[in-house]
């Protein structure tokens, strides 16, 4: 567990003892605090040339030592620091004359009770958050200083000759391009654009290729003028960039050697498979990272769709290994011929397609991508074999700025497929509300966090066998006028556009407030995460820090994902639940059951609840089978140390099945449906038996 800083306080006061209440009354607030009291700028200058400080308060004005001074001080060793004036309720409303803008006033009654100091202790928090910000400011900036330092003497050494343009301008250029062009000074560099250095011959080819530079995938060939009355073939390529906070075009100039052309194709052969001539994998995941860069640099989205023949295997075993390739090659064509001529398409193996295409198009909508399934479904039919029946599923992703990376693009596309494939398709329900389709849904959605419009409503999860903790499950709703959208028609879009972790930490950040207003140790929360969540490097260290601040304990918090993100992105949720458990926090499973790959995955070892699929529980009460399977499976959790959840439970007649069943807890509507307020009542005056139903 991460060690909290220690807090360097300084307090001014001619009277010791209140100095020493201060210091006590911070430490009761959880901060590790290292605090040296001073009554004189002589004692003051010498603790500032000592150590770097983090706050300082000032309890009185003084003669021997005053608000003024104190700013002499600080300017003498330029320390940045947290400067708090303690005023007692008697002092006049306004700021003393002597108190500059750099002082933070506090009314404070009295030392005694942290309530009679809790609102400077809450500008201190404020504050020192505020100093934290900016001594990291500091330091983001001079390691990017450094970094461009570093980055520079590379340029100027690079045996490479690059220049940066602007509207064709040259800006900057390293030494090896003054040198091929014969160029002597940086000065005589910025009096001639690119063209000026091409042969006229070429100069339509080169302005050409520098007014789309994302669109070429070779270099551009030409003959530049290198020295006076001599010209040179040369190798010309681009890419959008920026330097010194401009946005400039980056050119990289070589020698033409060879046959360009020739190796163009050998280069392209290397990212092909050589069964479907498709992208390979290696290419495809280039393909995806230079989209999500002309998303950042650009402002230009694109859209992966990942699909998937379904049962391949099974076909690849009953018709032959010879006969499942036809097929690949045979749908690789298929694909080539629907997909808009643009459009990049790779095969990933193992009966997986996938495409990257522009967001703009009409073809990066749920529509196209259902027509498109549906053709490949009435193909695949046709050639089935006996024994076998396949099918594509499909999943889509948006490529955005907040794609950190191809794999995780793909992941996010490999989730969709999952939940499209399991549930409900929400694309093809019809919908009463305004938001029929997904861009009509996003847009709300984008206007839902500007203004805050989303809503958090609980839902008890009681124990069968009282235990004295209360159980909720958090759950997320948007608000729309009079009216509630309910998470199946927002969320897994947000999944596709990568703003799933930013809902979670507002329903975390909620939560967490929650918890701390109650402070009652025996109240657990149970928070849903989305896939973007688990698949996120930072979202697990920004919610320890969440929890540090707030001081309450991890395992009153139980994460909980489904077992379909578990069976889509199995390596990133497995390094996800091992630095949940490093953490403390507690791992609830939920839908299981919903897919074959239960109970054969890590996250089973570390998980502490099983949330069971509904459809483990239809009809129970009246079909025997369902009723011996649910006992199976519960006595199989149970036999992992698992404890298990009965949800969607709707009828009260049920309950005689779920304690026979051995269910540790229920949750559903016939107990209390979701709402704004944690009111349920736990502790019931009678024992629940099965006596009680007869």
């Amino acid at each position: 567990m991460e060690q909290k800083p220690t807090i360097n306080v300084l307090i001014a006061t001619q009277r010791p003892s209140d100095g020493d209440r201060l210091l006590n009354l911070l430490r009761k607030q959880g901060y590790k605090v290292h605090g040296e009291l001073i009554n004189d700028t002589a004692s003051l200058q010498g603790h500032l040339r000592e150590m770097r400080w983090d706050a300082l308060f000032l309890m009185a004005e003084t003669a021997e030592l005053s608000a003024a001074q104190i700013d002499i001080c600080l300017d003498d060793v330029a320390q940045d620091l947290c400067l708090l004036y303690l005023a007692a309720d008697s002092q006049p409303q306004s700021k003393p004359p002597t108190l500059s803008s750099a002082w933070i006033e506090c009314k404070t009654p009295s030392l005694d009770t942290p309530e009679s100091i809790s609102p400077c202790l809450s500008l201190f928090a404020r504050e020192f958050s505020s100093l934290m910000k900016r001594r990291e400011l500091r330091r983001i900036t001079i390691e990017h200083k450094e970094l461009q330092q570093r980055y520079q003497l590379l340029l100027e050494n690079a045996s490479d000759a690059v220049a940066y343009l602007n509207n064709g301008l040259h800006v900057y250029a390293n030494s090896a391009y003054l040198d091929l062009f014969g160029l002597a000074s940086q000065e005589q560099l910025k009096q001639h654009s690119l063209l000026d250095l091409v042969d006229e011959q070429d100069v339509a080819q080169v302005r050409d290729y520098l007014q789309n530079p994302s669109s070429h995938e070779e270099p551009c060939i030409f003959v530049g003028i290198t020295a006076p009355n001599s010209r040179t073939r040369l190798s010309l390529q681009c890419a959008k960039t920026q330097y010194n906070d401009e946005e400039v075009l980056q050119v990289l100039v070589r020698l033409a050697s060879g046959n360009p052309n020739q190796r163009q194709r050998i280069r392209n052969q290397e990212g092909r498979d050589l069964l479907t001539n498709l992208l390979n994998r290696n290419a495809i995941n280039t393909l995806i990272d230079l989209a999500i860069a002309n998303s950042v640099y650009e402002h230009r989205n694109s859209t992966v769709m990942l699909l998937k023949i379904e049962e391949f295997e099974d076909f690849e075993l009953v018709a032959s290994r010879s006969a499942a390739n036809m097929l690949l090659a045979d749908i690789a064509k298929l694909l080539q011929d629907d997909m808009p001529s643009d459009t990049s398409i790779g095969h990933l193996g193992e009966g997986q397609f996938i495409a990257v295409l522009s967001h703009e198009t009409e073809y990066a909508q749920d529509q196209f991508l259902a027509t498109l399934t549906t053709n490949l479904d009435n193909w695949l039919n046709e050639r089935s074999t006996q024994g076998t029946q396949m099918h594509i599923s499909a999943g889509m992703a948006i490529v955005n700025e907040l794609s950190p990376s191809a794999s995780v693009v793909i992941d996010r596309a490999r989730h969709n497929l999952t939940i499209r494939s399991t549930l409900v398709n929400a694309a093809t329900q019809t919908f009463t509300d305004p938001y029929g389709t997904a861009d009509e849904m996003f847009k709300r959605l984008e206007v839902a966090f500007a203004q805050e419009d989303f809503l958090l409503v609980f839902q008890p999860v009681v124990n069968l066998k009282e235990d004295g903790v209360e159980r909720y499950e958090v759950r997320i709703r948007l608000q729309d006028h009079d009216n509630l959208i309910y998470p199946p028609r927002f969320l897994e879009l947000a999944n596709q556009h990568g703003l799933g972790e930013r809902i979670d930490r507002w329903v975390c950040s909620q939560s967490i407030e929650l918890l701390n207003s109650r402070n009652k140790e025996s109240l657990k929360l149970t928070i849903n995460l989305t896939h973007n969540s688990i698949t996120s490097k930072e979202f697990l260290p920004w919610l320890q820090c969440q929890v540090q601040h707030a001081k309450i304990a991890a395992d009153q918090i139980s994460l909980q994902i489904s077992e379909l993100d578990i069976a889509s992105s199995p390596t990133p949720v497995k390094l996800f639940c091992q630095q949940m458990k490093a953490l403390g926090f507690v791992l609830s499973i939920t839908h299981y059951g919903s897919t074959s790959s239960s109970n054969t995955t890590l996250p089973m070892e570390i998980a502490s609840i099983i949330k069971l699929d509904r459809s483990l529980l239809d009809s129970i009460d009246t079909d025997i089978e369902q009723r011996e399977k649910l006992n199976s499976t519960v006595s199989s959790l149970h036999a992992q140390g698992l404890l298990v959840i009965a949800p969607m439970i709707e009828k009260i007649d049920l309950l005689p099945f779920l304690w026979k069943a051995n269910i540790n807890f229920v949750q559903g509507n016939f107990l209390q449906e979701p709402s704004e307020s944690m009111d349920f009542s736990f502790v019931q005056d009678e024992e629940l038996t099965l006596d009680s139903f007869h």
